[in-house]
C-alpha cells in the first residue's frame, strides 16, 4: 500500500476496530513513520488537499537530521 505522504509502497494495516465491527483501521508506513486512520478527514488522506509543506514525495530521509 502507499504512504499518504512519502508516496512509497511501505504502508500496511497495523490496526482494526477490536469490536469487528471495521468502524476504523490504522495504517503505517515502515519507510517515513506515517500514520493514519481510514476515518481521517480528506485534508489527511487526500493528497491533493493537504498542505504540500507536509508532503514527502522525493525526500531523501536518509538526508533528514535525527533529532535527539
Amino acid at each position: 500500500m502507499n504512504c499518504l505522504r512519502c508516496g512509497d509502497d511501505t504502508a500496511s494495516k497495523v490496526a482494526s476496530a477490536p469490536d469487528g465491527s471495521g468502524a476504523w483501521e490504522v495504517y503505517y508506513c515502515e519507510k517515513c513513520c506515517y500514520s493514519w486512520r481510514n476515518t481521517e478527514e480528506d485534508i489527511v488522506t487526500d493528497v491533493t488537499k493537504r498542505d504540500p509543506r507536509f508532503q514527502l514525495d522525493k525526500t531523501d530521509l536518509s538526508k533528514i537530521p535525527e533529532l535527539k
